[in-house]
């Protein structure tokens, strides 16, 4: 068996617990947008407290991710797996407890940290156990189930809700997550088995990634607060000190033969650097879209949770079906019109969206957003798939696995970014009115998308 490992395989059931804890945290990331006018009353926090909640969860998950995939090479995928499974339940409750915004911050963060401890083992551990054809099949519902996610998170989240189970208003979104992290846990006990690389002398970069963090709060920190706290813009001349060391420190440790988070030498093709800024450009303004587009909808236009969780039904759809066709589309057209393709789709949307909410303002309902998200959907699962090929393709294999932790690390790092910003865009322009606001955010975010397309698109034909 591959890797060294011991094992004969995996059974249903635990292919379905690894599944289903796959879900959770990324359900979770969005779980809490259909929610946001409930929580921001609960807990007396304005859009500022609102953006952190979400945030914050983005950054202790992007901060640790790679590192839990390596301390699960070194110490156990199983074991890795059960502790981010029982610390996930521990946050969920915490949060579901809190009673104030610091509580609830608390919780968030801490779900982030266990949630990138055991995220990273369910592909390492289906790649350690399975081969052939029943390998390719489980990788498959691996790499679709992120629309189905988008999909449970906001609908699933919104009828939670809603529905007010045990009178517990929105603290049962967290709640959930308690009995379905004890039943993994039990089961999962049982029938995964435990996997380990070869090779256990990996270290950990802990310097890498107390750098990352800093980078990441030397931008979120004033985005989110400045509008409060003006002397906190000054925070943002720190990312350049921030960027330099974590440069220097990751190329020391790549001289001396250890792993770091974020390698130097894989930026070294113009291609991967180009595949890493389409990247960033689409985790940084579809969850952006997100927070905003279902902020506005709870507080300005009075939707109920349930109603903010249906009217992006579409998108999770279409999100799910792009990611189907995605690689056939490129097959067809190039990765790089199938992303210039995915991006005027999403841009589209973006504007689609923009008209609704001028034309219909208070009119609006739930399902005239299915026909702009559902755009948006398809034109952000191509723009990722595209981005993703793009970026391995280029890529020397010895690095494979490092640009995969690598992406997956600034993926969540640009959630919390994209989120931050647009949030912290829409508290700015509220004097404005809430309609106005949502209309400049969202706008904003597609400016960013076709600045982006458009400068990529010269890179590349330059190159030619």
């Amino acid at each position: 068996m591959k890797h060294g490992n011991n094992v004969s395989g995996l059974s249903i059931v635990a292919v379905l617990l690894l599944v289903i804890g796959q879900v959770l945290p990324q359900v979770d990331f969005a779980i809490v947008n259909v929610s946001l006018d409930v929580l921001g009353k609960a807990l007396n926090t304005d859009e500022t407290g609102l953006v952190l909640i979400v945030a914050l969860y983005g950054l202790s998950f992007s901060a640790l991710i790679t590192t839990g995939g390596r301390l699960g090479d070194k110490y156990g995928r199983k074991r890795l797996f059960m502790v981010g499974i029982v610390g996930f339940c521990a946050a969920s409750a915490l949060c579901g407890l809190a009673s104030g915004i610091v509580s609830m911050l608390l919780g968030r963060v801490l779900q982030g940290v266990f949630a990138a401890l055991l995220l990273p083992q369910i592909l390492a551990t289906i790649h350690a156990t399975l081969e052939g054809e029943r390998h390719r099949y489980v990788v498959g519902i691996y790499t679709s189930i992120g629309g189905l996610s988008a999909i449970l998170g906001q609908v699933a989240g919104g009828w939670l809700v809603s529905a007010n189970l045990w009178n517990l208003g929105w603290r049962v979104a967290f709640f959930i997550n308690v009995p379905i992290c004890l039943v993994i846990f039990m089961f999962g006990c049982l029938t995964i088995p435990e996997t380990r690389s070869s090779d256990t002398r990996q270290s950990m970069d802990l310097g890498g990634i107390a750098l990352f963090i800093l980078c990441l709060l030397s931008v979120m920190v004033p985005i989110s607060l400045g509008g409060r706290w003006h002397g906190l813009w000054w925070w943002l001349a720190a990312t350049v000190p921030c960027a330099f060391l974590l440069w220097r420190v990751e190329r020391g440790h790549e001289r001396a033969g250890r792993k770091a988070i974020l390698p130097p030498s894989m930026f070294r093709e113009a291609m991967v650097k180009n595949g890493f800024v389409r990247e960033m450009t689409v985790t940084f303004a579809f969850p952006g879209y997100l927070f905003v587009t279902a902020l506005c909808l709870q507080s300005e236009l009075g939707f109920t949770p349930l109603e903010s969780g249906n009217a992006f039904v579409a998108l999770g759809a279409m999100f799910f079906i792009g990611s189907l066709i995605s690689k056939r589309l490129g097959q067809c057209l190039g990765d790089h019109l199938s992303y210039a393709l995915g991006a005027l789709l999403t841009v589209s949307g973006f504007l689609a969206t923009i008209w609704l909410f001028y034309h219909l303002n208070h009119r609006l309902t739930f399902y005239d957003l299915w026909g702009a998200t559902g755009v948006i959907g398809l034109g952000n699962a191509i723009m990722l798939t595209s981005a993703y090929r793009l970026t391995l393709s280029h890529v020397d294999r010895r690095y494979a696995s490092e640009v995969s932790g690598a992406l997956a690390t600034v993926q969540q790092g640009c959630f919390a970014l994209g989120t931050a910003f647009a949030g912290a865009l829409y508290a700015e322009m509220l004097r404005h009115g809430g309609l106005n606001a949502v209309m400049l955010s969202i706008g904003a975010l597609a400016s960013l998308v076709v600045l982006v397309a458009i400068c990529l698109a010269i890179h590349v034909a330059r190159r030619r």
